[in-house]
């Protein structure tokens, strides 16, 4: 049977970091041929293919990336950047001096139902998935949103099905929010680590044991 982390998928990694004292916002739009719209945003959208990130530069040398699916995106991205700002001339801190801080990490994770001795025996579809290592193949675990009001930290939980339709359940550590719809699918955010997501889902099956 899949790990937690095999299951786990992580969609977006936003990082922060400062890459100089000051940038030229319009040298570096024209140089680099950015988008730069400064009525509506005031940074400089540095667009990397592969892979897929957005890099949201300012005057003050910040600069934050997201899209990434890890940190050696984060890495590669805020590399290939430093790299094209320089070869056009504009001066930025040396590689080795900038500090990356991963600020948000968001990752889905569906609570799956086990698999029973006569549907491994049987070889049941719905699980097969599951024993083939594909965890987009398994069923995930149907739940009673109203139900689990119950079963976690009153103080925590916030459902109000008529304006979203996931329950949101905070916890204090690690300090993360996790959105959690009757379909058995989760959205963890807020995380700045994997094994803090990871931590957070062990939490909450723990909770919910008796249910799943």
């Amino acid at each position: 049977m899949l790990s937690d982390e095999e299951r786990l998928t992580v969609v977006n990694v936003v990082a922060s970091t400062r890459v100089a004292e000051e940038l030229d916002l319009p040298d570096i739009a024209i140089q680099l041929n950015c988008e730069y719209e400064p009525e509506q945003f005031p940074g400089v959208v540095y667009r990397v293919v592969d892979p897929k990130l957005a890099i949201l530069m300012f005057r003050s040398g910040r600069a934050v990336c997201t899209g990434g699916k890890n940190e050696d995106n984060i890495q590669t991205g805020i590399e290939r950047m430093i790299g094209d700002l320089r070869n056009a001339g504009i001066e930025t801190w040396e590689l080795k001096d900038v500090e990356i801080e991963v600020q948000n990490m968001v990752a889905t994770y569906s609570l799956f139902y086990p698999a029973t001795d006569e549907e491994v025996e049987n070889e049941d579809p719905r699980i097969r998935g599951i024993l083939e290592g594909e965890p987009l193949a398994a069923l995930p675990r149907k739940l009673n949103l109203n139900n689990l009001t119950f079963h976690l930290p009153f103080d925590k939980v916030e459902y109000e099905p008529e304006q979203f339709p996931g329950l949101i359940y905070r916890l204090d550590y690690p300090r993360v929010v996790c959105l959690i719809f009757g379909s058995g699918k989760m959205v963890i955010t807020g995380a700045r680590h994997k094994d803090e997501i990871l931590e957070a889902v062990e939490q909450i099956k723990d909770e919910l044991a008796d249910l799943l």
